[in-house]
């Protein structure tokens, strides 16, 4: 990707964050943390569509205000927002990727859904074994700790989603992104 690029997340991720993170903290805890914030960032964040692009840094940032406003560890805040976040989008926009899909389909589509979702870095996957797949995200220099492990739960949440058990993702970073190992049991 050219080096010009905001890092960004899409609208529809967006709104499903922000109605996880009202469900984890309420809504009073969200308008309060906004209201904190610079005008631009706030309104990045609550001027969104479902088609609207809205930058990484601008979401880092108010999910670290409210994080501090409703006084709860801003990791645990973000994994938790995201695993709803996914839960939401893939039980209402994309409900239909998930039902009746092999392993090898659903893994194989999981480059797609990350080019819906992600403006930067590119993704992509190989079935190991049965139960095993591997997942790279790669042109994306610089890609925080974070980003990667909300990556890793957006994973593993899809493929629980889709069906299957016990689902486990461990990364490891690269120069230029990260590599997924994922397993499951059917």
């Amino acid at each position: 990707m050219a080096g010009d690029v905001v890092p960004s997340a899409s609208g529809i991720s967006v709104l499903d964050l922000r109605v996880a993170l009202e469900e984890i903290v309420g809504k009073d805890v969200v308008t309060t943390a906004l209201a904190s914030l610079p005008a631009q960032t706030r309104n990045e964040f609550v001027e969104i569509t479902a088609l609207s692009w809205v930058p990484l840094a601008t979401v880092t940032r108010v999910v670290d205000a409210v994080a501090a406003t409703g006084r709860v560890n801003a990791d645990r805040l973000i994994d938790d927002a995201v695993r709803r976040a996914v839960e939401r989008t893939f039980k209402t926009v994309w409900r239909v990727m998930l039902r009746f899909t092999t392993d090898n389909a659903l893994i194989a589509r999981t480059p797609v859904v990350y080019s819906l979702s992600r403006n930067i870095g590119r993704l992509t996957s190989r079935m190991v074994s049965p139960g095993k797949a591997e997942v790279t995200l790669s042109e994306w220099v610089g890609v925080s700790a974070r980003h990667v492990r909300t990556l890793g739960i957006s994973i593993a949440t899809v493929v629980r989603l889709a069906g299957r058990k016990d689902v486990a993702v461990t990364s490891s970073p690269t120069t230029d992104g990260a590599v997924f190992h994922l397993t499951w049991r059917a």
